[in-house]
């Protein structure tokens, strides 16, 4: 499940070669770490699962329940790639997880 709401931050559409296209993976990886380790996170995370709590057939709910039960394993794996953003970055974050 957060593997589904971090993975549409750094959508690409077109693409140059394969190295190209491994940057901008490798880029798209360290972001969504940059994201998973931020205060606020567990915040958007709670919101997005009460959303589609609301919007979810009730006999579907256990599917929901299922993919945040193992969600951690793939936090873990993202956070292990955040590198850093600047200052600019991490601003542009900051008001992101705010909204």
């Amino acid at each position: 499940m957060q593997d589904a709401a971090l993975g549409m931050i750094g959508a690409t559409v077109g693409g140059g070669g394969d190295g190209e296209a491994a940057v901008v993976a490798e880029q798209n990886r360290q972001m969504k770490g940059e994201i998973a380790t931020h205060p606020m996170y567990d915040q958007l995370l709670a919101a997005h699962v009460a959303c589609l709590r609301v919007a979810t057939p009730i006999d579907q709910l256990p599917i929901i329940e299922a993919q945040l039960s193992h969600s951690h394993h793939l936090l873990r794996s993202y956070a292990s790639t955040a590198v850093g953003f600047s200052h600019h970055d991490r601003q542009e974050l900051d008001n992101l997880l705010v909204r």
